[in-house]
């Protein structure tokens, strides 16, 4: 990773400025001091940890980490703010700003942001088209689910089990506000099997096996089907009509 060629122009609420270089590969996000880059807010408009800033072969990107109040890009060529939490995460451009809510929305008001511009500094002009990173589409009406990855798009077959839990997690994420929500084994293995006798948690850990393989670039380093330590599994998708 070249390190030292990228950079992030901070502006805060006020209008205060100031530069950090990118020097690791990950960096966290949010107003709790244990963060790497942290953003003061009395408000309580930025999560405690908000989000992540990635590196992967030189392609940076930006990680919602379940905000409360989202996290959102503006392109370097466009002022389209894009809501983050519908794709998991984006690419990130030279000159594109991420945008977290700094204060209080009050009615009438215009939002406040914080402004984190990317920088890449060996790029200087002719900046390439924006890119959106590989995510997952699930529709609900039809119990379908889909990899876009770019202009493509490509269902991924399930079996019965594996439909009733990716179902059943797009359920719960639906009845909070198209939120991941953390699904503990033993609602999933009733949402699966239809009751919870003679199932163990070790047959959700291995039906979560089998679907990573068909939708993970990296299944050792999952981005949809998220582990919960000693609790379950959440789900980042998409949900569509």
């Amino acid at each position: 990773m070249r390190s030292e060629c990228y950079f992030l122009d901070v502006q805060e609420p006020d209008g205060n400025k100031y530069t950090i270089k990118l020097e690791q590969d990950c960096l966290t996000v949010g107003r709790s001091n244990g963060n790497d880059i942290v953003l003061p807010n009395p408000d309580k408009t930025i999560s405690r940890d908000h989000c992540v800033l990635k590196c992967e072969a030189n392609c940076w990107c930006v990680i919602d980490e379940s905000s409360a109040n989202g996290t959102f890009v503006q392109q370097w060529n466009d002022d389209t703010r894009i809501d983050v939490r519908q794709y998991g995460r984006l690419q990130l451009n030279n000159g594109d700003v991420i945008l977290i809510l700094g204060k209080k929305l009050l009615e009438g008001e215009e939002p406040v942001f914080w402004r984190l511009t990317f920088r890449d500094s060996d790029k200087t002009e002719g900046i390439s088209g924006y890119q959106l990173s590989a995510y997952i589409d699930y529709c609900l009406s039809q119990q379908k689910l889909f990899l876009v990855n770019g202009s493509e798009r490509e269902e991924i077959h399930l079996t019965r089990n594996e439909r009733n839990l990716i179902h059943y997690m797009a359920e719960r994420n639906q009845a909070n506000n198209n939120q991941p929500v953390v699904c503990e084994y033993q609602e999933l293995i009733t949402a699966i099997w239809g009751d919870s006798f003679g199932h163990t948690n070790n047959e959700v850990t291995h039906l979560i096996w089998v679907i990573r393989q068909k939708v993970e670039s990296d299944s050792g380093e999952p981005e949809f089907l998220i582990t919960e330590k000693a609790r379950g599994y959440s789900l980042k998708v998409k949900l569509i009509a």
